[in-house]
């Protein structure tokens, strides 16, 4: 009967299609925008198929939490906004005893190489677009990386405005000023005036509406080819994330860039600030803190011995190294293989048939010889592989 009675319980807490209509129409009251109240309303659809009948409990939003993470379909990032989108939501509907807390996620260090957009690539993609004949693409990559807007903010980019050197963005509940540069600016006036657009939206479809992020980043894409750059890269966001870059290299100003960008908190813009693993790695070089490794190992206690793994090897693989070998009056530059420190005769005599005069070590898969390869050497000189 207990059980029973929480499942009366829990029904009393359905989300019904009145319910999701209802908390749209707040949301549209609090003057989100379009893109964002759908990508709530689906996060609550989706919670919904997922407790069908069942209704809704704490229990059930945390197994449909762990469901997204086991599908492996989504990044943790992804999920967590889908969690802040559900539990604004129970928030809304005064369910707070049903809120989840979001995965703990270490900020990232640096961005992935495949992701990240050079100015050296933007501007490779503008020369294939004028190449393809692409003028208002051109233009359009032109705005995005000179200004850091977003493509759902180019309706606000009229002739007017551009005129007037200065674009207003109403987005999200904020009012924000972009200043254009004088030669964009002249670029722009330009564009329009071939296409004779002498009012309203500059970058416009042919039914005068404003282009949205799909088309352009379907043309973005097409570009990739024939610019010889990784696809993984391009997008219309990675603009944004340029413009960010390459302003806080010039400007050095955390808080201005966080208002242009049309940010709230400082966090967010530190996000488009992290740098590529390639030049995090620059910066720790120039930390100078490992110096050059000279005439530390003296011959006296030259001694010391490379143990190499390998479960399957060919005797034709090699690697090449630099030593004088130290064991059974073996030749110097020749290597015996062993399975163990204890090197029998058979062994010894197996492996001189085997052993390359050249500075480099045979691999060979034998009875003998196992999985490791045992030597010891001088460290006259540097030792491919050495630890």
């Amino acid at each position: 009967m207990v059980q029973n009675g929480k499942m009366e319980e829990s029904r009393e807490y359905r989300i019904t299609e009145k319910i999701v209509e209802n908390y749209r129409s707040h949301l549209t009251n609090e003057e989100k925008s379009k893109s964002t109240i759908e990508k709530y309303i689906r996060n609550i659809r989706n919670l919904k198929v997922y407790a069908m009948e069942q209704g809704l409990d704490k229990d059930i939003v945390a197994a449909y939490k762990k469901s997204l993470l086991e599908s492996g379909k989504y990044k943790v990032s992804s999920i967590n906004s889908m969690l802040i989108d559900i539990n604004q939501f129970l928030e809304y509907q005064g369910w707070y005893e049903f809120r989840v807390k979001t995965y703990k996620v270490q900020k990232p260090m640096f961005y992935p190489d495949n992701k990240y957009l050079s100015k050296e690539e933007y501007k490779k993609l503008l020369k294939e677009a004028k190449k393809k004949g692409k003028i208002r693409l051109y233009f359009l990559l032109e705005t995005l990386a000179a200004t850091g807007m977003r493509v759902s903010e180019l309706s606000f980019l009229t002739v007017e405005a551009v005129r007037e050197g200065r674009v207003i963005i109403f987005c999200k509940g904020k009012v924000r000023q972009i200043l254009l540069p004088s030669e964009l600016q002249k670029h722009l006036l330009l564009y329009a005036e071939q296409k004779e657009i002498r009012t309203g939206i500059v970058f416009r479809t042919r039914s005068g509406n404003a282009v949205n992020r799909s088309n352009v980043w379907k043309e973005m894409k097409a570009l990739c080819k024939g610019a010889r750059i990784d696809p993984e890269k391009v997008f219309p966001h990675n603009l944004r994330h340029l413009f960010a870059q390459c302003f806080y290299q010039v400007k050095k100003d955390m808080e201005e860039l966080a208002d242009i960008m049309g940010h709230s908190s400082i966090e967010t813009t530190r996000i488009y600030l992290i740098t590529t693993e390639k030049e995090h790695r620059k910066e720790l070089e120039k930390m100078d803190m490992v110096p050059p490794l000279e005439d530390i190992f003296s011959r006296e206690e030259s001694r010391k011995s490379l143990v190499i793994k390998d479960k399957k090897r060919s005797v034709h693989n090699r690697i090449s190294v630099k030593f004088k070998y130290k064991k059974r009056n073996v030749p110097n530059h020749k290597i015996c293989c062993a399975a163990c420190p204890q090197i029998s005769e058979s062994c010894e005599s197996a492996c001189r048939q085997m052993i390359s005069t050249c500075n480099e070590i045979c691999f060979a898969n034998s009875e003998y010889t196992g999985n490791q390869i045992l030597l010891e050497f001088d460290h006259e000189e540097s030792i491919a592989g050495q630890k």
